[in-house]
C-alpha cells in the first residue's frame, strides 16, 4: 500500500488550524514564520467567504501580510534562539484594540513548538475577556484527521458544556466536516435539508462554519451524526461519556447509503422518515431516466473501471456506490491515511466481497482507469502522464473550478451529483 506522502498532503498542524477556521467569529493566530500562514488563510478564505474585499492591500498589517484570515507572529531566527514571547504579546495586543472576536485560537508552528513559550500564560496576561484556546505542539509527523480532532477535543475540554433543562429530543449534532472538506458548505445545506424534511433540528456541524452559540448546544442533542469517522469518533466518545450522547457512523455517499442513514437516525428519534423518503424515491426516478439511456445506447457506466483516493471510510463510501449502484469495476484504491484503523477492516471486507483486494496496492498514479475520483493535484498529475480519463474532484487543492453554487457529494443531491459527473465522464474520456 502506498503512502500518502508520496502526495502533498496536509498535517496535523494544519488540521488543527482549519478545525478553529471552522468556527465563526474566531480568531486562529499562527504562532510562527510567515511562511506558515499563506496557504491555511488562502483555504480558509476559499472555503467560507466572510468578507467580501479581497485586494491585499486592504489587509497591509503585519500580522496579516495581505491576508484576511489566519494571522501569524512572523516569527524568525532570532525568536527561535530568544524566544517568540515580544512578538507574541505584540500580535495579541493588536488582536485585543483592533479585531473583534468571540475565540481566540493559538496554534505553535512545528517550529515555534520546540522554543517552549507558554502560551496561555502570556494569552491570559493581555487577553482575559474573551475564551482562548492555546494548542502548544501540533503533532509531528501526524495526518490532518488527527490534528483536526485534537483541535476539537481541546475545544469541548476548555470551554463550559452543559445541557440545558429543555433539550429537543428530535435534534442532533453533525461530527467529522471540516472546512478542508471540500464540498463543506454544500455538504452542511444537505445534510440540513434531509433532517428538516423529517422535523429533525441540527444543534451544531462543529467546527464546519458553526458559531459558539451553537458549539454550546452539544449536550442538548439527542444523538451524533459522525460522518467522517477519522475526524470524529474520539469526539462522539467524549460526548458520550460526558453527556451520555449516542452517535451514528456512517458518510452518506449515494441514495441508498443516505436512506439508511435517515431511516437510523427517524427510528432513534422517532420521527417520521417519509417526507424524506419521497425526495429522495423522486431523484432515484430522475437518475434512472439518465443513467437508462446512457446505458442504452453505450452499455456505460456498467463495467467501467474507476480509481478512488481519499481515507478509509472515503474508499468505502465511494466504492460502495460506484459499485453497486452503476456496477462499475474498482481498479485502484489510494489511502491517505494508512496509519489509521479507522474502516479499515470494513473497506478490507467490502473489496473482498467484490474479489478486489489487490486493490489497495496499487499506485494511483500508474492507474489506466476510466474515472478518477481524487484531489484536483492527484488529477493534474495523471494528466501530465497523458492518460486518458475523467477526473472527478473529491478533496482538496482542487483544479480551480469557483463553485459559486454549493456542492455536496453527501445525501440525495449529493448521489445525483456523482451520477451527473460519472454519466458527462462516460461522455470525455
Amino acid at each position: 500500500m502506498s503512502s500518502y506522502l508520496t502526495n502533498i498532503s496536509p498535517d496535523s498542524f494544519s488540521g488543527l488550524i482549519f478545525a478553529f477556521e471552522g468556527i465563526s467569529r474566531s480568531v486562529v493566530l499562527l504562532n510562527g514564520p510567515t511562511g506558515c500562514k499563506y496557504y491555511h488563510s488562502s483555504v480558509s478564505d476559499t472555503q467560507i467567504v466572510r468578507q467580501t474585499e479581497f485586494d491585499p492591500l486592504k489587509f497591509p498589517e503585519k500580522w496579516y501580510f495581505g491576508q484576511p484570515r489566519v494571522p501569524c507572529s512572523y516569527l524568525d531566527n532570532y525568536d527561535y534562539v530568544f524566544g517568540s514571547s515580544d512578538k507574541l504579546e505584540e500580535t495579541l495586543i493588536y488582536i485585543r484594540d483592533n479585531i473583534s472576536f468571540d475565540l481566540l485560537c493559538i496554534v505553535n508552528s512545528p517550529g515555534a513548538a520546540l522554543i517552549g513559550d507558554d502560551l496561555a500564560g502570556i494569552t491570559k496576561r493581555i487577553i482575559a475577556d474573551k475564551p482562548v484556546i492555546a494548542i502548544e505542539t501540533p503533532g509531528f509527523s501526524e495526518d490532518v484527521c488527527k490534528g483536526y480532532e485534537r483541535g476539537v477535543l481541546h475545544l469541548i475540554e476548555s470551554l463550559p458544556l452543559a445541557r440545558s433543562d429543555n433539550p429537543n429530543p428530535r435534534s442532533v449534532n453533525i461530527l467529522g466536516l471540516s472546512i478542508f472538506h471540500k464540498n463543506c458548505i454544500g455538504d452542511v445545506n444537505e445534510l440540513k435539508h434531509m433532517m428538516e424534511l423529517c422535523g429533525i433540528a441540527v444543534n451544531c456541524v462543529l467546527c464546519a462554519d458553526c458559531d459558539l452559540d451553537s458549539i454550546k448546544k452539544l449536550p442538548d442533542a439527542a444523538l451524533n451524526i459522525v460522518l467522517h469517522p477519522e475526524y470524529a469518533l474520539k469526539t462522539a466518545e467524549l460526548l458520550k461519556k460526558q453527556f451520555g450522547t449516542p452517535y451514528y457512523v456512517g458518510l452518506p455517499v449515494g441514495f441508498s447509503a443516505a436512506e439508511v442513514l435517515m431511516n437510523e437516525v427517524c427510528s432513534r428519534l422517532d420521527a417520521d422518515v417519509s417526507k424524506f423518503s419521497e425526495y429522495s424515491e423522486r431523484a432515484r426516478g430522475r437518475a434512472f431516466s439518465f443513467v437508462s439511456r446512457v446505458n442504452s445506447l453505450a452499455g456505460l457506466p456498467r463495467g467501467a473501471t474507476f480509481a478512488v483516493e481519499g481515507t478509509y471510510s472515503e474508499l468505502y463510501a465511494y466504492t460502495s456506490f460506484l459499485v453497486r449502484y452503476f456496477g462499475m469495476t474498482p481498479v485502484c484504491a489510494s489511502v491517505m491515511n494508512p496509519e489509521s484503523s479507522c474502516f479499515k477492516d470494513k473497506l478490507h471486507e467490502l473489496y473482498d466481497e467484490f474479489c478486489a483486494g489487490d486493490v489497495l496496492n496499487r499506485d494511483i498514479m500508474e492507474t489506466d482507469s476510466n474515472l478518477v475520483f481524487a484531489s484536483g493535484n492527484t488529477i493534474a498529475g495523471l494528466m501530465l502522464r497523458k492518460h486518458s480519463f475523467s477526473g472527478i474532484e473529491t478533496a482538496l487543492p482542487t483544479l480551480g473550478y469557483v463553485d459559486v453554487i454549493p456542492k455536496t457529494h453527501l445525501g440525495v443531491q449529493g448521489a445525483l451529483m456523482i451520477v451527473e459527473q460519472v454519466l458527462s465522464g462516460m461522455m470525455l474520456y
